[in-house]
């Protein structure tokens, strides 16, 4: 808890350094180019800002709206980011340039859009803690803070964080797409939290998909707060942590897991106090009446959570076998009675489970029809979301059964929906976040040049 509200304090602090910055340039109403090079000159050389010069919007009258100086690029060295203002554009929206020092240039990495509702002064720039932050007002009381890095020749969105106005409540949403964090809460006018949760988001791609640098497709737990039971037995990652990666076909789901574990016990028999692996799946899609998966609004100041359901909730919990004559098992347990057609399709679970030198790795696929979908629910339209949590038991000693730890991607309970985190099913063409490679166009004019 105390991690989480340290989370929502670091991005209160970053809005509360946009608006500062907002009525320091408000009584400007913007700057020329050379009032902005007078305030830069202490952090910049003259061929430097001549650089920024040339990359403006050339023979345009504009104006600069927004500055900061700091380091997202990771070497150390002064980055820039600028919000402009081209004046007399139909468009109401401000640009963000962001430059980093390469050999001695101030390289322009990024220009992106942003749209305004009022002012440019809505669009502003904050660089901290080796990010560089875009905070955007939406409408009244909504904001968006998007946060982006320069990391080996691409642009990454490492974080968003969103507030908006849910009828009586204010909505704080979260999202880290390195890390796969999430957090998300409802405030009261008083801005006591009357629901919050915190979990990882496991990005879900098709089975063929190559996934490149710059995004994220394995959940790692590592760290005490995934630990959910028996943190005093827990020691560190490598007593267990683990690495779980989850993909899609048209048929069927795919979890691989790569546990870290000092001590694996597989156990003598499949009931005996032994290490395995859960997965628990909340697959009742998400209603229109509902804010988030779980939340729905109850005359307009109440909150319906959805703690407990009567179907749609599947465990699949995978012991380990011995990794020689002993196979891997599956149990499966659910809140819904199985038809025909499910009780046929979970006789296709397969799991495959084998040693490395530094634990385990396990295998599982499972078929769509049992979850009760034909085909993988992937919308092209919009994210489709489930509640998913993959946790780890890990058992030292198989003689002292009360002596184990459980780590988790979300502090789960296996019955409350509201505890699960998700998975999400991204189609082709669509990514978990944004990377964009700057030699990327480079790259391809060569090749055309080359004849490919």
């Amino acid at each position: 808890m105390t991690r989480s509200v340290t989370i929502w304090k670091d991005v209160a602090i970053h809005i509360a350094i946009f608006i500062a910055a907002v009525w320091n340039v408000s009584a400007q109403s913007g700057m020329t180019f050379e009032e902005f090079q007078r305030r830069a000159d202490p952090y910049f050389a003259e061929d430097l800002l001549s650089d920024v010069r040339n990359a403006m919007p050339l023979g345009a009258n504009y104006r600069i709206w927004g500055w900061d100086v700091g380091d997202f690029s990771g070497d150390g060295i002064y980055d820039l980011a600028i919000s402009v203002h081209v004046l007399g554009s139909r468009k109401r929206e401000c640009l963000v340039y962001m430059f980093v020092d390469v050999d001695g240039y101030l390289v322009n990495i990024s220009k992106m859009p942003f749209a305004f509702i009022d002012l440019p002064l809505e669009v502003g720039v904050v660089v901290k803690d080796t990010s560089c932050y875009v905070t955007v007002k939406r409408k009244a009381e909504d904001w968006s803070i998007l946060g982006y890095r320069f990391r080996e020749g691409a642009v990454v969105l490492v974080d968003q964080f969103v507030t908006d106005r849910v009828e009586a409540f204010g909505h704080e949403t979260y999202r880290s797409f390195q890390t796969l964090k999430s957090r998300e809460r409802f405030l009261r006018k008083d801005d006591e939290a009357a629901y919050e949760s915190e979990f990882m988001t496991v990005p879900c791609y098709s089975r063929s998909r190559q996934v490149f640098a710059g995004f994220v497709s394995e959940a790692v737990a590592q760290r005490v707060e995934n630990v959910t039971e028996g943190s005093y037995w827990w020691t560190g990652e490598d007593d267990c942590s683990f690495r779980a990666r989850m993909v899609y076909d048209d048929d069927y789901l795919y979890l691989r897991v790569h546990v870290r574990d000092s001590n694996v016990v597989t156990g003598w028999c499949d009931t005996c106090v032994a290490d395995h692996v859960e997965l628990h799946l909340d697959v009742v899609p998400r209603l229109e009446t509902e804010v988030s998966r779980n939340v729905s609004i109850v005359k307009r100041s109440d909150l319906n959570v959805r703690h407990v359901s009567d179907t749609g909730l599947f465990t699949l919990v995978v012991r380990l076998g011995d990794f020689a004559d002993r196979l891997p098992r599956v149990v499966v347990r659910t809140t819904d009675d199985l038809d025909p057609a499910q009780n046929q399709a979970r006789r296709q679970i397969r799991a495959v489970t084998a040693p490395r030198p530094d634990g385990y790795v396990v295998k599982v696929r499972i078929p769509f029809v049992m979850l009760g979908y034909q085909k993988a629910p992937v919308d092209e339209r919009q994210p489709t979301e489930f509640g998913c949590t993959i946790a780890v038991h890990d058992v030292d000693n198989e003689f002292r059964g009360d002596e184990y730890t459980v780590i988790a991607t979300s502090p789960l309970k296996a019955l409350d929906p509201s505890t699960y985190g998700s998975i999400r099913f991204i189609p082709d063409g669509a990514w978990y976040g944004e990377s964009t490679n700057i030699y990327g166009e480079a790259v391809l004019t060569a090749l055309r040049e080359l004849g490919f």
